[in-house]
């Protein structure tokens, strides 16, 4: 009887004891069955952010961006996301300090129970710095294009952070998160430009207060800046910071057409907001005005901000300015007490307001550049003096226009499908472009007076011929800013490439060629007179290589629905051979991402003279 007591109290259903242990036993396995898959976790959106294993449209790359091997803690870690995974949560349990090297790695554990709140760790440095930038909010920024810097030209982006309550009329409180190469000064162009399209250059975050970066835009290299809000909640932005910490004296390699500054900033982007993929829609190459349009269309934008350049506010008081008027703005720089004349104060108040405000942006132009001269400071102090004199009543509105935003734009890249007819012969065209933007193309959101373009490809089949490859040009490069008594920029313009003559299609060249001049108003649009110098490999001439100096001369109007431009060139090679070229274009805009465009020539080269015309449809994307 008492055993069978004893099994009963062992088995029976209702016993206190067997429940307990059922309970026990439940518990464990559900502990067993809560225990997260690291192979599943490792695969997490947010933890391949965090390590930026970037995408090729859908698809997750197989290795990460990052090149500095200090960022990981398993050996293969870039390359293994699931052993990064283990040597992190094995580290962080292990090393308390590596919580506050690796915050954002340490934040995201916890959040999926993979390190209990016991382990939290209070990282003095990193809540100091995050009080010191007070940041509440952030936008994107986008700097234009500037042609005189090679990593510039395409424009450049920069995220800011900014405390809460900001005002857009205010910067002085605000940081700049930028990324950028580390170049050697004694780096030229031609090393910069062969290392930043090889990764030749190591690239790192870095933080500064925003008024410099504006000062450095916007006054000293004349771009304009337009600042686009960005909606992240307060959750997002700590991601953001706490990855940005992270990635503290980490190098990256720089690639100048791809992992630039642009690509870099959506990184940290899909960090700060969880299965966001930004970096998938650009596989080959980022261009900066690209990103914007990315982050723009994924819903992350809010208001917009325009702040133009110093060059262009004084432009834009220029041009309400009659010639005489705009006289009075030189006199009023140059000479003192210019404002005390006579004739000056016989001008009605609201003139003397737009002469004196043009005149002080003037000075500020002409010598941002420049050490400070106590002679230009006097003046400039003079000049606010007199502004200051004037009546609230006299001082009219002179807000700069604000210009087509560049994110509204063309797409960059161009597919363009041709026929024409070279004296009695009809071809057929193909032109692929990677990037950007020639002087016919759709003018809105580009500088009027620039043509970038870089690897673009023309293949041609003519008829009873073979397909054949025309042109390769790794770069085309005009900058034709117009001069007048208050700007003078130098107009250049730098070429480089492969293509074949039409009068020899035997061969295809490779050339580079270089020029600089002038470029003015004329019959409502600009002129502009470049000499060059070209020089040639070609089998055809007597000496193979060859140089040729040479004269270029070009007028164009451009227009919101379409462009012209009329271009004529001369080149005498070193052993008497002549080239000659001149052409009319003209583009018809038909909408914003397409536009039909029609060439004619006539060329000449050793007397010899043919016409040439095509019909080109084009179509940016």
């Amino acid at each position: 009887m008492k055993n069978e007591s004893h099994r009963s109290a062992l088995s029976g259903d209702g016993s206190p004891l067997c429940l307990l242990l059922a309970l026990l036993l439940c518990l464990t396995a559900g502990q067993v069955l809560a225990k997260p898959d690291l192979n599943v976790l490792a695969a997490d959106p947010q933890w391949l952010a965090l390590l930026h294993f970037g995408r090729s449209g859908e698809d997750y790359n197989r290795s990460s961006y990052v090149d500095d091997p200090a960022f990981f803690l398993a050996a293969d870690g870039a390359r293994n996301p699931a052993a990064e995974l283990a040597a992190s949560l094995s580290a962080l349990e292990e090393q308390p300090a590596l919580r506050c090297r690796f915050i954002a790695r340490f934040q995201w554990l916890r959040t999926r129970g993979l390190l209990g709140a016991a382990s939290a760790q209070h990282c003095t440095e990193y809540w100091q710095w995050r009080e010191q930038i007070n940041a509440g909010q952030a936008a994107l920024v986008f700097a234009s294009s500037y042609l005189n810097s090679p990593s510039s030209m395409y424009g450049h982006t920069f995220l800011r952070l900014d405390p809460k309550g900001y005002r857009a009329d205010s910067a002085l409180l605000s940081y700049a998160v930028n990324y950028a190469a580390l170049v050697p000064e004694h780096d030229g162009s031609l090393l910069f430009a062969w290392r930043g399209m090889s990764g030749g250059y190591p690239g790192h975050f870095s933080l500064q207060p925003y008024v410099e970066k504006l000062q450095e835009y916007s006054r000293l290299e004349n771009r304009d800046v337009w600042e686009y809000e960005l909606n992240l909640n307060d959750v997002e932005l700590d991601r953001l910071l706490a990855h940005l910490w992270e990635l503290q004296d980490i190098n990256f390699d720089y690639y100048f057409m791809d992992e630039n500054c642009s690509f870099r900033l959506l990184e940290l982007l899909e960090v700060a907001r969880p299965g966001l993929n930004l970096t998938g829609d650009f596989p080959l190459h980022a261009i900066p005005v690209d990103t914007v349009r990315s982050v723009r269309d994924a819903g992350l934008v809010g208001d917009i901000t325009y702040r133009p350049s110093r060059q262009r506010e004084l432009d834009s008081l220029l041009q309400v300015l009659s010639p005489e008027q705009r006289t009075a703005v030189l006199r009023l720089a140059d000479r003192a007490d210019a404002e005390d004349s006579a004739a000056f104060q016989q001008r009605p108040e609201a003139e003397q307001y737009r002469l004196l405000l043009a005149a002080y942006r003037l000075l500020r132009y002409r010598h941002d550049r420049e050490a400070r001269d106590s002679a230009v400071a006097r003046r400039s102090f003079a000049l606010l003096r007199a502004i200051n004199a004037l009546p609230r009543t006299a001082k009219p509105d002179t807000d700069t226009p604000r210009p087509p935003q560049p994110d509204k734009g063309h797409r960059t890249a161009l597919a363009a499908l041709a026929f024409g007819q070279w004296d009695s012969r009809h071809y057929g065209e193909l032109n692929l472009k990677l990037t950007y933007h020639d002087l016919l193309d759709p003018i809105a959101g580009y500088p009027p007076d620039a043509s970038l373009n870089m690897l673009s490809a023309t293949l041609r089949r003519a008829e009873g011929e073979s397909l054949q490859l025309r042109r390769l040009a790794l770069v085309d490069i005009r900058s034709l800013a117009p001069r007048n008594r208050f700007f003078r920029p130098v107009s250049w313009q730098a070429r480089g490439g492969l293509e074949r003559s039409e009068w020899s299609e035997a061969y295809l060249a490779p050339f580079a060629e270089g020029g600089a001049g002038g470029t003015w108003h004329l019959l409502g649009g600009r002129a502009s007179v470049l000499a060059s110098l070209r020089a040639e490999y070609n089998e055809d001439f007597d000496n193979n290589w060859q140089l040729a100096p040479g004269l270029g001369l070009r007028w164009g109007l451009q227009q919101r629905r379409f462009a012209l431009e009329v271009d004529a060139g001369h080149y005498r090679f070193t052993d008497g051979i002549e080239r000659n070229r001149v052409s009319i274009g003209a583009q018809l805009h038909v909408g914003k991402q397409q536009g039909l465009r029609l060439v004619a020539a006539r060329l000449g080269e050793e007397g010899e003279w043919g016409e040439q015309f095509s019909l080109q449809w084009r179509r940016y994307f």
